[in-house]
């Protein structure tokens, strides 16, 4: 406990006090999952309740578990206080059924058990994710006494199976009936968790089944419980189940198909069973304690909860006002730029400067801005830099940048229009966050063929690693939405490479995060961006992307070798060699990478990115049969790869 009775890293300016209520809305057979996180939490400093509902209207840290049924009906967006710890796999075929769930993970802070869920997180429009792995909680999951063990003749069950007896369960416990093994399930009416406490004793094996054919993620809850109580377990495993190293090494893993010999086999192999109930719960205890793995849980949380409320109180400050400097680069934009400079000169913070830069246009959007300049009283003062050849975006840009005053930059797009308070909340936030160099947030989009709105990841490490994705266009970040500390570039002397072409906008950011501050979007919807112009991607963009790619990798990969760096750049190059040899080489530099540092969200994306390598290498011919079944035998592979689960088998024979 640090001093005032608080946990340590407790935000001193935060609204919530460090009491953290507990919710469980599913039957009494999960609740001690909840239990191993409240112990783990209690263990840490904090205080904790259980709840009989959910609220959040409160000043307490809100948890809940097992919240499928907790449907949020509207688009309201759920205060910073709200947890939802999701325990569910195979999210996308889930949601598809349950949009309400959805829309409550898209407004709550996430925390995921599973690696592939993970992977499908952006797609879902699910941003306030973390990955919050599995642990050993001993005071919650006590581990059976060896003396407890019964032996053969006192154990009267062959398999034990419990949980939701789903029709591919069934089928599979059907057959081991048939088979002619005793074995004992759940059906119509679930356990209580004394009755199955009471049962596991007396069988020899325990089973472990996924709920659907489309998930690879190892249901560990059951798995552990089993683990507990010394049962040899047969366990449904593939070379791509996502399951812990260790625990995959402490249990007999196979396919469906092969679920009722391997049970048999191993029911009649009572030493294999002996050594089993060994490996299993030591297995079990060599997971990180579950109280470390919160801890850090706990501090991205916190660190995300205030970020978001720093960013709502921005919106009611009464604090003096910044001073902006606007600056917007057009080149035949006259369609546009009328109602993007009206979008500037209604702001309820009114810019210090307006800087426009026309780079060579050859239509008449100087005309427009020169006619909105003498309409509108508002933009009398503004600074029209007119270039008479183009000179490229990031040239045009600097240019402006070198007479803006103030203390903050708000970089605009001619196809962008925003909020009245965009410039007022964001100077606010900034001021309140001292260690944020530049804020964007999220943004409305035009057209059908799109969610309207674009939720974007909002703290700095997931922007960053988000940055990792091929040709990412106006994501993770809007250019013309982001307001940067104009005195922290100025200081350092920064500005916008040439070499970098549109993209120098993001090589600007990156020095500033080389220098040590960090980037943020606000949770809220500030601008609008319009498809007019909306161009596909040059040659030489792809080529500025992967300059941009080669600052980036040393950033999120601090401790990766620059030589190694340098190889993982390979990614983004317009031509890879055509040998399936260098598709390997390029994912094992990846899965080195990503092993290294350990960035959760980082490793996310780049698992997405090896998806697009076997996609191009699959396409064209160049992977042989048994070639994924190669890349599983290697362990760096096989749990880098696993939890993209059944989608390895699209492009791979």
């Amino acid at each position: 406990m640090s001093e005032g009775g608080s946990p340590q890293g407790w935000p001193t300016d935060f609204p919530y006090r460090p009491h953290l209520r507990f919710c469980s809305l599913g039957n009494e057979n999960v609740r001690e999952v909840m239990e191993g996180f409240r112990l783990a939490c209690e263990r840490l400093g904090y205080t904790t309740s259980i709840a009989p509902g959910p609220g959040v209207d409160n000043d307490d840290i809100n948890l809940f578990f097992f919240a499928m049924g907790l449907s949020l009906p509207s688009d309201d967006e759920l205060p910073p206080n709200a947890i939802v710890v999701n325990f569910e796999p195979a999210l996308p075929a889930l949601l598809a059924e349950m949009p309400g769930y959805q829309r409550l993970l898209q407004r709550a802070h996430v925390w995921e058990y599973s690696l592939e869920n993970m992977v499908h997180h952006p797609a879902l429009g699910i941003h306030r994710s973390d990955y919050v792995g599995p642990g050993f909680e001993p005071m919650a999951t006590p581990l059976l006494p060896a003396s407890e063990v019964l032996d053969d003749g006192q154990q009267d069950i062959d398999v034990i199976f419990f949980g939701e007896t789903t029709p591919r369960r069934l089928q599979v416990l059907e057959a081991l009936t048939a088979a002619g093994l005793r074995v004992a399930y759940p059906f119509g009416t679930a356990w209580t968790p004394a009755q199955r406490d009471a049962l596991l004793p007396r069988a020899k094996v325990g089973l472990n089944m996924r709920k659907a054919n489309h998930s690879s993620t190892v249901e560990l809850p059951r798995l552990s419980i089993l683990l507990r109580h010394r049962k040899a377990v047969v366990s449904e495993l593939y070379p791509h189940s996502e399951i812990p190293r260790v625990l995959r090494d402490a249990v007999e893993g196979c396919t469906k198909d092969e679920l009722v010999d391997r049970v048999r086999a191993l029911v009649a192999d009572a030493p294999r069973r002996r050594a089993l109930e060994i490996a299993g719960p030591r297995a079990l205890q060599s997971l990180l304690p579950q109280h470390e793995v919160l801890a850090g849980a706990m501090q991205r949380y916190l660190a995300a909860a205030r970020q978001r409320w720093v960013g709502q109180q921005a919106r009611n400050t009464a604090e003096p006002a910044s001073q902006v400097a606007v600056l917007m680069v057009t080149r035949d934009n006259e369609a546009d730029v009328a109602e993007a400079l009206t979008s500037i000169a209604e702001q309820s913070l009114a810019p210090r400067q307006i800087i426009v830069v026309d780079d060579g246009s050859t239509d008449a959007t100087v005309d427009v801005v020169r006619a909105r300049m003498a309409a509108d009283p508002r933009l009398a003062g503004l600074l029209l830099l007119q270039a008479p050849v183009p000179m490229g975006w990031a040239a045009a840009a600097q240019w402006g940048l070198m007479q803006a005053r103030g203390d903050a930059l708000a970089l605009w797009a001619p196809t962008v229009r925003c909020a009245p308070e965009r410039l007022q909340v964001q100077s606010a936030f900034l001021r309140a966050s001292p260690e944020i160099g530049a804020v964007g947030a999220w943004f409305a989009r035009d057209g059908d063929a799109e969610p309207p709105m674009q939720r974007l990841p909002e703290m700095h490490d997931q922007i960053l690693a988000a940055l990792l994705a091929h040709l990412p266009h106006e994501q993770p970040l809007l250019m013309g939405g982001l307001m940067l500390s104009l005195p922290r570039i100025q200081q350092r002397g920064l500005g916008f490479d040439a070499t970098l072409g549109r993209f120098a906008w993001l090589g600007l950011l990156l020095e500033l995060v080389r220098g040590g501050v960090r980037l943020a979007n606000l949770g809220m919807n500030l601008s609008h961006l319009t498809r007019r112009h909306a161009a596909g991607l040059t040659e030489t963009d792809v080529t500025a992307l992967t300059r941009v790619r080669e600052r980036l990798l040393p950033l999120i990969f601090p401790d990766v070798p620059f030589a190694d760096a340098q190889r993982l750049a390979r990614l983004y190059g317009q031509q890879w060699a055509p040998d399936a040899d260098d598709a390997t080489a390029l994912l094992r530099d990846m899965a080195s990478a990503c092993e290294r540092q350990g960035d959760v969200h980082a490793t996310t994306v780049l698992r997405g990115e090896s998806l697009r390598v076997l996609a191009v290498y699959g396409e064209n011919g160049r992977l042989a049969p048994g070639y994924l079944d190669t890349l599983m035998r290697e362990p760096l592979l096989r749990d880098f790869l696993a939890p993209l689960g059944e989608r390895l088998r699209a492009f791979v024979p």
